[in-house]
């Protein structure tokens, strides 16, 4: 008999189970953050932090352009991707999902203004710039349908610029890549000042690309300036909790353009710290992982749907602020269980599907 040895362990990676959690975190701060303003008590009432949703946009946005230099940079280098291919698959991983939940948001208008309750600012153009990732391209800056998702009509561009500049960079020296990151934040900065009148952090989606761009390729040198940085888990305790520490009480001072970009340097800061420990990785924390995409691209049609029926019954019952704060943990839980659903049953076959189809 020939027997198959078993299936290796999976080497631990620096950065592998930290950042999947660390992203999971962060796309729960974005929940809490759109989800605050329906508590009975606001929670950036309560902890000013939850009045900075561009924390975590931004968040995403350095991490989106390290963990890519992480994994496709050298690729990209070594020729062993095409730009296409890599742009192909990129946009594949959220288009799809991304489809899906628009028209399960126009279905829910639709709904909602046969039962005598037409929402703001549904406009079927701004559902197309949507659609088709256009939306903060600078067409349009009022709020419409899956909101959160302009960061993704920023990354299509990032994405395509990233396949163009990615080889290079990664043969730059150490040198460089300080120089090339210092000059792309400060140019980011001042054109942010000049042409639109505000923080490069926190600029409308009508400026998204001038937002967006530099802050990825911020977190795509900071992933080359950091490779081989390591980290051991005590060290790593200290400093994540430390700045953490500082975001939060920082976020509760008065806005301003240098507290705004030191603060986004602490955004960056805990990224590389948290690339730099390794954990041991296991389903979970890849689930987590994962599940970050599913409750960001869900919780606006979640969010929709539960507190519209939240506030029919807070209307026909009465209820006092206890029950109204039950209510709001309920929609909140449920917004968060929607996403688990999501990811296991749409958005996790329907990538296997796409990718072996690539």
């Amino acid at each position: 008999m020939i027997v198959n040895p078993p299936n290796p362990p999976l080497t631990p990676r620096p950065g592998g189970a930290s950042l999947d959690v660390l992203r999971f975190l962060a796309a729960g701060f974005i929940l809490l953050f759109h989800f605050g303003v329906r508590a009975p008590t606001p929670l950036g009432d309560i902890l000013p932090v939850f009045k900075q949703g561009w924390l975590a946009t931004d968040f995403f946005l350095l991490l989106s352009g390290f963990i890519l230099s992480r994994a496709y940079g050298k690729r990209l280098h070594d020729g062993r991707i095409s730009r296409v291919k890599f742009v192909i698959k990129r946009v594949a991983r959220f288009w799809p999902v991304h489809a899906i939940m628009l028209f399960a948001l126009l279905a829910l208008v639709f709904m909602a203004t046969a039962a005598g309750m037409p929402p703001d600012h549904r406009e079927a153009d701004l559902f197309l710039y949507q659609l088709f990732f256009v939306y903060a391209w600078g067409v349009t800056d009022i709020e419409a349908w899956n909101v959160p998702t302009w960061t993704l009509s920023v990354l299509v561009v990032c994405y395509v610029l990233f396949s163009l500049y990615a080889a290079k960079a990664y043969a730059l020296k150490r040198w460089q890549w300080i120089l090339l990151l210092a000059t792309v934040w400060g140019c980011g900065v001042a054109l942010a000042h000049l042409w639109a009148s505000g923080s490069l952090v926190d600029l409308s989606f009508r400026w998204g690309l001038l937002r967006g761009i530099p802050i990825f390729i911020i977190g795509s040198l900071l992933e080359r300036l950091s490779a081989g940085f390591t980290l051991n888990r005590r060290s790593y305790a200290a400093l994540i909790m430390v700045t953490l520490a500082l975001i939060v009480i920082l976020a509760g001072y008065p806005r301003q353009i240098w507290l705004d970009n030191f603060i986004l340097g602490l955004l960056g800061l805990g990224i590389v710290l948290s690339a730099a420990v390794t954990f041991r990785e296991n389903s979970l924390t890849r689930r987590m992982g994962r599940m970050s995409l599913s409750l960001f691209i869900t919780h606006s049609f979640a969010g929709a749907l539960g507190f519209g029926i939240a506030q029919i019954i807070i209307n026909r019952f009465s209820l006092t602020e206890a029950a109204q704060w039950g209510l709001w943990w309920c929609v909140f839980t449920g917004a968060v269980v929607f996403a688990f659903l999501f990811d296991a049953l749409i958005d996790k076959p329907l990538s296997d599907r796409i990718n072996r189809l690539l």
